[in-house]
């Protein structure tokens, strides 16, 4: 075989590779504001870039005020509007198919190439070649189908069928296919119709269902987002998600999803601050656990958290925080703090006795399992939390954690901290023992494994070192209560998220 036989033998070998991975190439040609990456088999999102290539199985997510084009090998182009949900569903020279989740889009399909192309949704399917459209669909699922050109089919979930074209429009909803009618002007962009999209929040007393439809919601304006899959400490597959988002200037909410095979367990924390949240989130996130020297720039006036497993619900509420001097008020010594965080060391500090040490306190405060209240308080301009003085506030149905003699686990509070074993639990009741609740905490890595007190003993507990180690490792804490009937709420935390925003400082 010659020389210029085997280099052109090469060069077509070359050309027919690259003609191989290209083909049904589809990749992002514009992106504009936040619009986020998830890689097919992966968990965690991340910013997109432009260039980047889409495979089957990836998808996006554009916030408020974000857009993106994904482009096609054939010239074919789609234009994501802001708050959209999209997967890329299939991508080969014969046929390209996506799904649009939530949100909006406009198609322009080429003519070029004999290829089928679809667009899903949760309750139509459009197939075309060759046509512009729009597609928008609301946080039910409901479909809205506008045509600007061409011919394209739609159908419903059952199979049912028309032909839309030219200007004009038809709308799916879970019912089936409902009339053909003529749509707005050509020149008209199919944007999202803020009165069409459901205006929800994840909140306790939510089916599984209505909480993922409206973390999706919720999710468009994460400022931190995480999630993956890892196995809990019983041995079990749990999917997390987790996302920080700024619902008003003055607010953060954290939500945390899990979802197993047999159950879905969710988590959020809302906190309203005394002012307005600079740009970077983190910088108040990061003052919640309070300040030294002076008091804290950002702090909580109040915040709500609640765990649920559909069924049950926990329900913690708080109202009238305001900065305190633990270490120089007028209690004394009995709640001082003697080690704090440092941000100017990103470390643990010891803190000498009447440095200053500035703390929230709340003078309202409610805890109750399935509407039942197991501790509360209620004060104006609360100086300590101790009960006996007068400064105290109030207290009323105050379980108390029980630490009897000679008791065996899981019948009080224990921990194996002391040990080396990274578990604890707490159990409170009150007097009569007919209200309790009990938290049952671990942390634990990938495979379910519990962590020792050796596997972060080089970090010192604090500093990057620590912060770094801890990204290997998860929390869970499984919540049982007397109003529960046996039940309990089951969630694992991954930290990236705290440390990220600031919340593990």
């Amino acid at each position: 075989m010659s020389a210029e036989f085997r280099r052109a033998a090469a060069a077509f070998l070359l050309a027919a590779a690259f003609h191989a991975t290209s083909a049904g190439a589809v990749s992002i040609s514009a992106a504009v504001g936040k619009v986020l990456f998830l890689k097919s088999g992966s968990y965690t999102w991340a910013q997109i870039s432009t260039g980047q290539i889409l495979a089957p199985g990836d998808q996006l997510k554009t916030a408020t005020g974000a857009s993106a084009t994904v482009s096609f090998d054939d010239g074919s182009r789609v234009e994501l509007n802001p708050g959209s949900s999209f997967t890329l569903k299939e991508s080969s020279p014969q046929a390209s198919a996506m799904e649009l989740k939530l949100g909006s889009l406009k198609a322009w399909i080429s003519k070029s190439l004999n290829r089928r192309f679809q667009v899903r949704t949760p309750t139509a399917v459009c197939s075309v070649r060759g046509t512009e459209f729009g597609v928008d669909v609301d946080g039910t699922g409901d479909t809205h189908v506008q045509m600007f050109g061409g011919l394209l089919a739609v159908a419903d979930k059952s199979g049912n069928e028309v032909l839309v074209k030219d200007t004009q429009s038809v709308d799916v909803t879970r019912d089936g296919l409902g009339r053909v009618s003529e749509a707005s002007p050509r020149d008209q962009a199919p944007e999202a119709d803020a009165s069409r999209v459901a205006k929800r929040e994840v909140d306790l007393r939510m089916s599984k269902e209505e909480v993922q439809a409206a973390a999706v919601e919720e999710s468009k304006l994460a400022e931190f987002q995480e999630g993956k899959a890892l196995i809990d400490v019983n041995g079990n597959r749990v999917r997390i998600e987790e996302y920080i988002i700024r619902p008003a200037a003055d607010q953060f909410k954290l939500v945390v999803l899990n979802e197993r095979v047999d159950r879905f367990d969710y988590f959020f924390y809302h906190g309203t601050f005394n002012q307005a949240l600079p740009t970077d989130m983190s910088v108040a996130l990061r003052q919640i656990t309070g300040c030294l020297d002076a008091a804290c720039s950002y702090f909580m006036t109040g915040y709500r958290t609640g765990r649920s497993n559909t069924q049950d619900n926990m329900l913690e509420v708080t109202s009238g925080g305001h900065q305190v001097d633990l270490n120089n008020n007028a209690f004394g010594a009995g709640d001082d703090v003697s080690a704090a965080y440092d941000p100017a060391s990103a470390s643990f500090v010891s803190v000498a006795a009447g440095r200053p040490f500035f703390s929230t306190l709340y003078d309202g405060y409610d805890l109750s399992f399935n509407g039942v209240t197991h501790g509360s308080w209620a004060g104006v301009n609360v100086q300590n939390m101790e009960s006996g003085d007068a400064l105290a506030p109030v207290f009323t149905n105050v379980t108390t954690v029980q630490l009897q003699p000679g008791c065996a686990p899981p019948d009080c509070t224990y921990n194996e901290i002391s040990e080396g074993i990274f578990h604890d639990v707490v159990y409170a009741s009150n007097l009569a023992g007919d209200i309790w609740e009990k938290y049952d905490s671990y942390v634990i890595n990938d495979a379910g494994k519990i962590a020792t007190t050796r596997d972060f003993a080089s970090t010192g507990f604090s500093g990057t070192s620590f912060k770094q180690t801890l990204l290997g490792w998860n929390f869970q804490t499984i919540v049982t209560a007397s109003e529960f009937n046996g039940r309990k709420i089951d969630l694992v935390v991954e930290p990236k998220i705290f440390i990220q925003s600031g919340l593990i400082p």
